[in-house]
C-alpha cells in the first residue's frame, strides 16, 4: 500500500504509547504503559500499521506455549476510524501472517458476532468460525456474544 508501512512495533517512546492510547481512548496511559512493558518482556506481540510514521493500526498476537506451541491467538485489531475501509486491516494482517514463525501452524481469534467488517476481514484471509459463545466479552459495559474463529497455516 503506498505510503503506508506495516512493522513489529519495538519503539515504545511516549510518542509510541500517545499514539495507541489515541487508538483505544478507553484505556488508561498507565495500562497502555504496562502493556507495553509485557511486550517488552516477549510474552506478545505487536505490529503496527504506519502512515507518515504514525501509529493508525494495531495487532496484538498472544504466543502458545508448552502444549499449545503451534498456536497463535489474535487478541487485538484496530485501525483508527477515519482509517477504516481501505484495506489496512487487511493487509496489516497479511503482513503479520506472513510474520509468524514456522512452528505456528494455528492461529485464533475471537470476535464480537455483531462486527461483520470485521468477521467479513477474516473470513477473507482465510479464517473459519468453529464455535461461538454467548456473552463473551463486555464492551461498554455491555455484554456481547463472540464467534471464535481459527486459521490453519
Amino acid at each position: 500500500m503506498e505510503g503506508i508501512e506495516f512493522k513489529e512495533l519495538s519503539n515504545t517512546n511516549l510518542s509510541t504509547i500517545e499514539e495507541l492510547h489515541a487508538l483505544f481512548p478507553h484505556w488508561k496511559k498507565s495500562s497502555v504503559q504496562k502493556k507495553i512493558k509485557l511486550t517488552n518482556k516477549r510474552r506478545d506481540k505487536r505490529f503496527v500499521a504506519l502512515r507518515n510514521g504514525k501509529i493508525i493500526a494495531h495487532v496484538k498476537l498472544v504466543f502458545g506455549k508448552g502444549l499449545h506451541n503451534h498456536r497463535v491467538e489474535v487478541t487485538s485489531l484496530i485501525v483508527e476510524p477515519k482509517e477504516r475501509r481501505q484495506k489496512i486491516g487487511t493487509e496489516l494482517m497479511k503482513y503479520v501472517l506472513k510474520q509468524l514463525p514456522g512452528d505456528r501452524s494455528l492461529v485464533l481469534l475471537a470476535v464480537d458476532t455483531k462486527n461483520k467488517p470485521a468477521i467479513d476481514l477474516y473470513k477473507k484471509l482465510g479464517f473459519e468460525e468453529y464455535g461461538s459463545l454467548k456473552k463473551a466479552s463486555r464492551l461498554n459495559g455491555k455484554y456481547v456474544d463472540n464467534y471464535f474463529m481459527k486459521k490453519e497455516l
